[in-house]
């Protein structure tokens, strides 16, 4: 185990599915399979099979692990593995996939505070949206500083390379141009003008956003969905009438942590709530603070 004289205090948490629904049932959706991670480290996983929320919502099996340790490779530091897992879900029958996996590993530095992190284990396997299957690119390098094997020198939110993709996403999302042919009504809504837009008025001279006025940047690991559907997709969010909005591949960046959520739902119309599913998330801080 390397030497050090400092103290790293881990966090990990996942979940396969939690949320609620109001119609066509009223009925609370308890976290299941969650799994958090002690402060000092360690390894823990939670299993959940054969779940139905009656006609709603059915799923063959999920899990979650959570891993925490300092690594015995010299000059590596604290290792965090966070991992969640939905196989065989169904929400309505309009929302199918074989498997979802969220997964996240970060490493701290035994000098410094900020980690590099992965998603490899990260995938979409045969979803489909009202029967239509839908082909998933991941941009597994969404949040790299490209540092090599190297430590970042700063957080995520103040690297230029990380915020520019995220405006980029933006950018798309908002542009009638970047919808694909098969869509008629090429109109962007209100909601997605108002929700994903870069607020200019917190960027300096050059165009940056500092951590400190910015305090968390919502983007997507979905680099690419292709697949005509019932309803119209801006980048990772999908418009299904009678159904609602799907989010794919959410992923929440602060200053110390990185959330993905492979699918969340804001339902409307036959069906009514809100839920999340595979939810992975990983942080964690070391005392004193260095460099």
């Amino acid at each position: 185990m390397a030497a050090t004289n400092r103290v790293h205090y881990f966090h990990a948490d996942a979940s396969a599915a939690g949320g609620y629904f109001q119609l066509p049932i009223d009925r609370n959706l308890p976290p299941q399979a969650p799994m958090s991670l002690s402060p000092s480290g360690g390894y823990g996983f939670a299993r959940s099979e054969n779940f139905r929320l009656d006609g709603v919502l059915s799923y063959k099996s999920a899990y979650t692990q959570v891993a925490g340790h300092l690594s015995n490779k010299p000059d590596h530091g604290w290792v965090t593995l966070v991992t969640s897992v939905i196989e065989g879900l169904n929400v309505l029958d309009v929302i199918t996939a074989d498997r979802l996996s969220a997964q996240i590993s970060t490493e701290h530095p035994l000098e410094g505070n900020n980690p590099k992190v992965n998603f490899l284990g990260t995938a979409f396997e045969n979803l489909k949206v009202a029967g239509c299957p839908i082909d998933i690119t991941l941009d597994f390098d969404i949040c790299d500083q490209g540092n090599g094997s190297g430590y970042p020198k700063q957080s995520c939110l103040s690297d230029e390379q990380f915020r520019r993709r995220v405006a980029a996403q933006y950018q798309d999302m908002t542009d009638a141009d970047a919808l694909p042919d098969w869509v008629a009504d090429r109109g962007i809504p209100d909601w997605i003008k108002e929700r994903y837009k870069w607020d200019a008025t917190k960027a300096t001279s050059n165009g940056s956003i500092l951590c400190s006025i910015v305090k968390k940047a919502e983007c997507s690991i979905v680099k690419k969905a292709e697949g005509q559907f019932p309803g119209r997709p801006f980048g990772n969010v999908f418009e299904v009438p009678g159904f609602g909005r799907v989010f794919l591949g959410e992923l929440l960046v602060d200053c110390k942590s990185y959330q993905l959520t492979m699918v969340r739902l804001e339902m409307g119309c036959s069906g009514e709530g809100s839920a999340s599913f595979v939810t992975a998330k990983a942080n964690g801080g070391t005392i004193p603070p260095g460099g």
